[in-house]
């Protein structure tokens, strides 16, 4: 299967002061930079953001090797950015994680993409709880027309997205992947506690 990559980083970072989070350093790498180098298998690697950038942040972005894509819709949050990547990237499926995951591993991605075939809209861990985690999964341009009707209905929840389509879905516990792979980092205050204590992450 055609499978490329995609990292969002659209967000307002509202709770962050502004800071963009995948420009956040851990130890002696961004997060966006240490998102990229677990993707690099990938022979695509997209990334999203909105029009808050400027022309030579964009510049930078491309020379590192990303493909940029803007939103075309503002502000309603992953959704947006989800569907303009799937609508613009060359391939069939894309594998979706947040630039505040820089957890996320190679093991966690193969899991995933062993999943996809022709019959998936896309793969998305859950856990015990059946708590769905829709970013650190695998999309497929086949639910384009249900996030169009979501958009038009001002609805963009991605669960929502899930349980209207056809993804298989993995119970992280029962395989060997730790549930840390799927945690993100929201506010400066778990960003504070994660550079001085990396192992409660």
């Amino acid at each position: 299967m055609d499978i490329g990559a995609l990292i969002l980083m659209g967000g307002k970072n509202s709770r962050m002061n502004g800071n963009v989070k995948g420009l956040l350093k851990i130890k002696n790498s961004t997060f966006l930079e240490k998102i990229q180098e677990t993707l690099n298998d990938f022979s695509s690697i997209y990334l999203s953001i909105n029009d808050k950038f400027s022309k030579e942040q964009k510049q930078n972005f491309e020379n590192r090797g990303f493909k940029i894509i803007e939103d075309i819709y503002k502000e309603i949050g992953p959704l947006g950015g989800i569907y303009s990547s799937l609508l613009n990237c060359k391939e069939e499926y894309l594998f979706i994680t947040a630039c505040d995951m820089p957890f996320i591993t190679k093991n966690s991605i193969e899991v995933l993409c062993n999943k996809v075939d022709k019959n998936t809209d896309g793969v998305v861990f859950y856990d015990k709880n059946n708590k769905l985690y829709p970013l650190g999964a695998i999309y497929s341009k086949n639910v384009l027309p249900i996030i169009e009707e979501m958009i038009e209905k001002k609805y963009y929840k991605l669960s929502y997205l899930i349980e209207k389509s056809n993804f298989v879905k993995i119970n992280i516990e029962k395989t060997d992947i730790p549930l840390k792979v799927l945690s993100n980092i929201n506010t400066l205050q778990e960003y504070d506690l994660f550079i001085n204590n990396e192992s409660l992450f």
